[in-house]
């Protein structure tokens, strides 16, 4: 029962410490500091909980973590260049050019190094932390249908308080959470939220208002129903390739973690 105390606690801090440093952290150097404070805090952390550092919480550094970031991030952001194509062919937005090179290269290291870092530090929060403590306590399937919760509920509650956006992010959660559990690499599920935030960023920046990314934009509108059955329609049909990908993969942890249930049965 201590333990599990202490796993709790371990997680409302490092979700506490993330929230804190974004949203109440003015100072852009201070909010970055803050952030990059983040990782060996994480790695303590973990290792009090009898995980392996932040290799426990599936932050690997090999070629086969590489691979999974790229075909990751090409499935995420290709996915949400396709919802943004939507949009703009249905007039929530109209795009009038591309700013200067300076402005544009500002925004990019900026959408770059926040929306990387935001990435990752959710997914070793809502995934790895939960994932690595959990698995050998609980059956695969409810840790991860765990994980997708906390991860629905930390995402409603910093976006619009909307069963819509609710919805969205159980379904998001449900790509984001299958790719790290089929390979135990954080960097699987990183790669897909960062490929989305990054086509995200290109239009909103990261104010996520229309024309402070490196397009010129001009708001439009589009009917409520609409914008939402195609928001999420493409988040479904992200999970396609992530399935479609992932399914053959399987990492160590898991093989050890289905057989130690099987054992337990």
């Amino acid at each position: 029962m201590k333990k599990i105390g202490l796993g709790i606690l371990g997680f409302i801090f490092l979700n506490l410490y993330f929230n804190i440093t974004t949203h109440f952290v003015g100072n852009t150097m201070l909010q970055l500091l803050g952030l990059l404070l983040f990782f060996p805090l994480a790695g303590f952390i973990a290792k009090r909980n009898g995980l392996d550092g932040l290799k426990g919480l599936g932050m690997k550094r090999d070629k086969q973590s590489l691979r999974y970031f790229g075909i990751s991030f090409l499935i995420g952001f290709s996915c949400w260049a396709l919802l943004y194509a939507t949009y703009g062919l249905l007039g929530k937005f109209q795009l009038m050019g591309i700013k200067t090179a300076s402005e544009t290269a500002w925004i990019f290291a900026q959408i770059i190094v926040g929306f990387f870092l935001g990435s990752l530090i959710n997914d070793l929060i809502t995934r790895g932390y939960v994932v690595g403590f959990l698995k050998n306590k609980l059956p695969p399937f409810t840790v991860g249908a765990i994980s997708v919760a906390i991860y629905a509920l930390d995402d409603f509650w910093n976006g619009e308080l909307t069963l819509v956006n609710f919805l969205f992010s159980i379904l998001l959660g449900c790509s984001l959470t299958y790719a790290f559990y089929r390979t135990g690499s954080i960097w699987a599920s990183t790669g897909i939220h960062f490929g989305l935030n990054m086509a995200f960023g290109l239009l909103y920046g990261l104010s996520g208002d229309v024309g402070d990314g490196v397009f010129v934009a001009e708001r439009g509108s589009i009917e409520p129903f609409v914008n939402n059955s195609i928001i999420l329609s493409i988040t479904v049909l992200l999970f396609l390739p992530v399935f479609l990908y992932y399914r053959k993969k399987q990492s160590l942890t898991l093989k050890e973690n289905m057989r130690e249930m099987t054992d337990l049965t």
